[in-house]
């Protein structure tokens, strides 16, 4: 299991499915984001496998305090 930080830049529809390209150390992802509806351009979210599983503070990443409760 990989879980990483990444900052969401892009939000845009595929398919009919809603994806974003998340900045991850300089890097851009592309992943899903079905399962939070309320992430945002500017967010920050824990991404799991790449699937998004929760959206963070800034405080939390600064701690790398995960997350026990995603969504």
């Amino acid at each position: 299991m990989n879980l990483i930080y990444g900052e969401v830049v892009e939000i845009f529809m595929e398919d009919g499915m809603r994806f974003g390209k998340i900045r991850v150390a300089g890097a851009l992802k592309k992943i899903p984001l079905e399962l939070l509806t309320n992430v945002e351009r500017g967010d920050s979210i824990l991404v799991c496998d790449g699937v998004e599983i929760s959206k963070v503070s800034a405080a939390s990443m600064e701690t790398n305090d995960v997350p026990r409760n995603p969504g």
